[in-house]
């Protein structure tokens, strides 16, 4: 019997579909949706984690935790995690996650010699286009040559953020078969209308109220299409964040306007919005975004409900 553990090493999109992939196949093992508990290496003790393992839940036939930041677990950490895989629960399966770790990490030795290490790197841009190619191709919709360029020039090798752009080229062509220049080119322009600019205001003074309209009114634009709106706004927040990295490593505003191709009537406004967030507090939210949109991907979550928690709690923190 294998040892019910797994290890995803490299990008957080890619280790996010392998998770998946993984989950399905348990689930299609055992027959039934299984429960699945996805945390943060700290966020709660690994002793009670432990404890949880060796008990499946009331009528289940097994269960999955999945630990992203599994290098931040600590030496007491690891130790617990050693002595409890000497003898583990064989249906309590544990995925582990993180950019990177040591090669003599003890995670690394256990999951390579279960044979279930996986590393996930992009292996080049022909992934970025086969990638492109086939979310167009189930959506029934095809590329020019030089829109994919230009796509993938926003996006670079962020899976994550090349998945939330496209499903909302898909959700905007409309009728139209195929995708050219003008429209990846214009794809600011919902955001430059007012709504995504009213949302990140609101989010920035903590105004509920406000917050909660421009959600709901995002909801029915999209025609409750809740992943759409999930990935709009992740699109959004993440270019404040590359903005605010961009500053972090000495770029000028006026650089990263460009970078963001940001108009200079739009310029001000963004960089003003920028001021009220530190890089910690959108890292956070886009974290919040990213489980939100596996969630309601995987069908674990449930629409407009889902959205308006997670604003709540982000704005409660």
């Amino acid at each position: 019997m294998r040892p019910p553990l797994f290890l995803l090493l490299g990008d957080a999109f890619l280790c996010d579909e392998k998770r998946k992939e993984i989950i399905s196949l348990l689930e299609k093992e055992f027959g039934l949706p299984l429960p699945v508990t996805v945390l943060r290496a700290g966020e709660r003790p690994v002793a009670s984690l432990l404890l949880e393992a060796r008990t499946l839940p009331f009528l289940a036939r097994a269960q999955v935790f999945c630990l992203r930041e599994a290098d931040q677990f600590g030496k007491n950490d690891l130790a617990l995690w050693k002595d409890y895989f000497k003898s583990p629960h064989p249906e309590s399966f544990f995925i582990f996650e993180a950019g990177s770790l040591e090669k003599a990490h003890p995670f690394q030795e256990w999951a390579g010699r279960a044979r279930q290490l996986f590393f996930l790197e992009p292996q080049s841009g022909r992934i970025v286009a086969h990638f492109i190619r086939e979310k167009l191709k189930q959506a029934q919709k095809q590329i020019t040559p030089e829109a994919q360029e230009l796509l993938e020039s926003k996006v670079g090798e962020s899976f994550l953020l090349l998945d939330s752009f496209l499903d909302q080229l898909i959700l905007y062509s409309g009728e139209k078969q195929e995708i050219d220049p003008a429209a990846v080119a214009a794809f600011d322009e919902p955001w430059a209308q007012g709504e995504g600019e009213d949302f990140v205001g609101a989010l920035a003074e903590k105004n509920i109220p406000q917050a909660l309209q421009v959600l709901h009114y995002l909801v029915e634009q999209n025609f409750r299409d809740f992943p759409s709106v999930v990935g709009l706004l992740h699109w959004q927040l993440r270019r404040f964040w590359e903005a605010k990295t961009w500053l972090a490593e000495g770029e000028t505003e006026r650089r990263v306007a460009l970078r963001l191709r940001l108009s200079p009537s739009r310029a001000a406004g963004f960089f003003r919005q920028l001021g009220r967030f530190s890089r910690e507090e959108l890292a956070k939210i886009l974290e919040g975004l990213f489980d939100l949109d596996w969630r309601l991907k995987s069908g674990r979550a449930e629409g407009r409900w889902e959205i308006e928690s997670w604003l709540i709690k982000t704005l409660g923190d």
